[in-house]
């Protein structure tokens, strides 16, 4: 059954393990690779191409090394592994906690994605339709077209078909997609910085082009350091490739981690570097907006809007697993409370009956006793097979399928709902971001491995892990909340 933490059904939920290595790196450096990686030119404005590298390389070790302590970490508790199977064992009290934080954040991001898909494809179209003739301009097809709320629409329909898979295995072909899809990014990156195609067509040079440095001041580079940490988030996805990768080893899981990172790094430095130079210091936070308008930057919204309609389940997929775990103990919980209720009715019922059997004695009711005396055997079968039988029915009745679609249609429409009515989640999602990628890629990979592996030679770098993601919070949050208040 999809998701299940339960060690006794542990077989029976087991997903087959049938991933190959290629299946494993396309769905993590997929869920590495998204929209984040056209704000790195703009990091690279804040902190110069020299430190801007530097800080990739460092931001790719952490996570590459987060990587492989959660996946020995998977691989000691057991199989089916997730973040809440493992939390508790190792961090027991917070297991609910930490399951709603890797909840909310993939929510969040992937909420982001449809608000970004539907502004992708205003202004893709926004370019092929606007003749500058207002009365061409001013139909009722071309509002509907342009309209953002139309294209969060689309966005849910695009999303929809890879929504319902069960496994990341399942979602290979998507995720394979949507890196042609990145890389076709990335050739237009480059060509522009090339001079194949102009970036300065619409204006002058003096204009378009900035300083280019290696380096910059502490202040402005530390403000960036959010951006190449956040890059490399991954980590929740970790715990279903373990749970399906053929001829599972650590050897092989290493293989997968370090090819993705090295992906991921190697396509990040190349858009991050050929962004940078191609307009320096006058970069902005999304490099779309420094090219003309034309057709092959409209081509490659049309891209980035295609590319993260194939990346929302990889979102999905992760907060749906801890949904479901939290919705188990909630009901296992609830089972719990039920119990000790009829065990309550019970023991009552057996005293009231033990009582009013003592009175007829008293009265030499001799029939009336030998009643009473048989009626609380009654009693107690009636209670008890009312208790068992409710257990047994709670067991029987949680139809992991069920709950599977229950909470992915709860997700998506509570995605575009939110994706509706905001246009800009800025602010929350920028603390949800500090707080909750730092939380998976940081703090809960070096605390789980330390609490599970005490006696490890590796759990020095473990504490290194643990103590970057205690800095990084109050380091992010401040610098979040210090450009909002200049803002």
């Amino acid at each position: 059954m999809y998701g299940s933490t339960d060690t006794n059904d542990a077989s029976a939920s087991l997903p087959r393990q049938s991933s190959s290595i290629t299946s494993c790196v396309i769905n993590l450096a997929n869920t590495i690779i998204g929209a984040g990686m056209l704000g790195l030119p703009g990091a690279f404005g804040g902190t110069g191409y020299l430190t801007g590298l530097l800080l990739l390389v460092i931001a790719a070790m952490f996570s590459a090394h987060g990587l492989v302590l959660l996946s020995k970490s998977a691989q000691k508790v057991g199989l089916p592994s997730s973040f809440y199977s493992v939390a508790a064992v190792a961090v027991p009290s917070y297991t609910i906690l930490i399951d709603l934080a890797v909840a909310l954040k993939c929510f969040g991001v992937a909420t982001g994605y449809l608000i970004t898909i539907s502004d992708s494809m205003v202004d893709a179209l926004d370019h092929i339709l606007l003749t500058g003739r207002s009365m061409e301009d001013a139909t009722v097809i071309t509002k509907i077209v342009l309209s953002r709320r139309f294209w969060v629409v689309g966005a849910l329909a695009s999303v929809l078909p890879f929504s319902f898979y069960q496994t990341l295995d399942e979602l290979k072909r998507a995720s394979a997609l949507a890196l042609v899809f990145v890389f076709m990014l990335v050739g237009m990156i480059v060509m522009y910085a090339n001079d194949i195609a102009d970036p300065c067509a619409s204006t002058s040079i003096d204009s378009c082009r900035g300083e280019i440095v290696p380096l910059t001041d502490f202040p402005s580079t530390m403000s960036k350091v959010p951006i190449f940490v956040f890059a490399f988030t991954c980590q929740q996805n970790i715990f279903p490739i373990v749970n399906e990768m053929e001829l599972l080893s650590q050897r092989r899981l290493d293989i997968v981690i370090s090819t993705a990172i090295g992906i991921a790094l190697v396509l990040f430095c190349v858009v991050a570097v050929e962004g940078y130079t191609t307009f320096g210091s006058f970069v902005r936070g999304d490099i779309l907006l420094n090219y003309p308008e034309n057709f092959q930057v409209t081509f490659l919204r049309i891209c980035v809007a295609i590319m993260l309609s194939l990346h929302y389940p990889l979102q999905l997929d992760p907060s749906r697993r801890c949904i479901l775990s939290l919705v188990r103990v909630i009901i296992q919980w609830w089972s719990t409370q039920t119990n000790s209720y009829h065990s309550e009715r019970f023991t009552s019922a057996v005293l009231r009956r033990k009582q009013s059997s003592e009175i007829q004695t008293e009265m030499g009711v001799a029939t009336s006793m030998q009643n009473t005396t048989n009626e609380p055997s009654v009693q107690k079968n009636f209670y008890y097979n009312e208790f068992y039988q409710m257990e047994d029915n709670t067991c029987t009745t949680i139809n992991t399928d069920k709950l599977f679609n229950i909470i992915t249609i709860a997700f998506l429409s509570l995605s575009f709902i939110l994706a509706m009515i905001v246009d800009d989640l800025g602010i929350v999602l920028a603390i949800v971001g500090a707080t909750g990628s730092t939380l998976v890629s940081y703090i809960l990979p070096g605390l789980i491995y330390l609490k599970l592996h005490a006696d490890s030679s590796s759990k020095g770098m473990a504490w290194v892990q643990l103590i970057v993601g205690l800095c990084m919070i109050p380091i992010s949050l401040y610098y979040i909340l210090t450009r909002q208040v200049s803002h």
